[in-house]
Formats: C-alpha cells, sequence, structure tokens
C-alpha cells in the first residue's frame, strides 16, 4: 500500500529558492564591519606581539625600536586594507546575498 511521505520539508516548494528577507546593503555592510574587526584585531595582535617579541630578544634602544616599528607597520596596515577592501567587496557582491 503506497504512503505519501510526511515530512514537512515535502510541503515547501523547490521551485523559487529565493529567501523571504534579503540581506540588505546596511546589513551586509555591518557584517562586513564586524568581518574586519575580528581579523583586523588579529593582525595588529600579532604584529604588536612580534615588535615585543622581537625587541625583548634583541634588546634593541629607541632607534632599534623606531626602525622595528618602520618594518612591522607596514605589511600590517596592508593586510587591514585588503582585508576589509575584500570583506567589503565579498559582502556586497549580490551572488553571496543570504
Amino acid at each position: 500500500m503506497p504512503q505519501t511521505a510526511s515530512h514537512p520539508a515535502s510541503a515547501i516548494s523547490t521551485g523559487n529558492s529565493v529567501p523571504a528577507y534579503p540581506k540588505t546593503r546596511f546589513a551586509a555592510f555591518l557584517t562586513a564591519i564586524g568581518a574586519i574587526v575580528l581579523i583586523g584585531s588579529e593582525i595588529w595582535l600579532a604584529a604588536i606581539s612580534a615588535f615585543w617579541a622581537i625587541d625583548g630578544f634583541f634588546d634593541l634602544a629607541t632607534i632599534g625600536d623606531l626602525v622595528l616599528i618602520a618594518v612591522v607597520t607596514p605589511p600590517a596596515l596592508w593586510a587591514t586594507w585588503m582585508t576589509a577592501k575584500l570583506a567589503v567587496s565579498a559582502e556586497m557582491n549580490p551572488e553571496n546575498a543570504d
């Protein structure tokens, strides 16, 4: 004797997969800001930790500290900028809308 499926998903039509509430640009921007803050803080904590460890290991003076800051800061700035740029472009892409 044939039986019908009692699974609740069978009652939902699968013809259109558009979400009921599409993500607004403001919500996408807030999501990007959250990613930028999270990953940016990790980048800067790694940069500060590297500076602290190298300064402590080599016992650098003031000039050595300034040179080390000049070496560590540009890669951290670049990584933060690229994170922000990629996060905003990924969240604003319509293909990534939830």
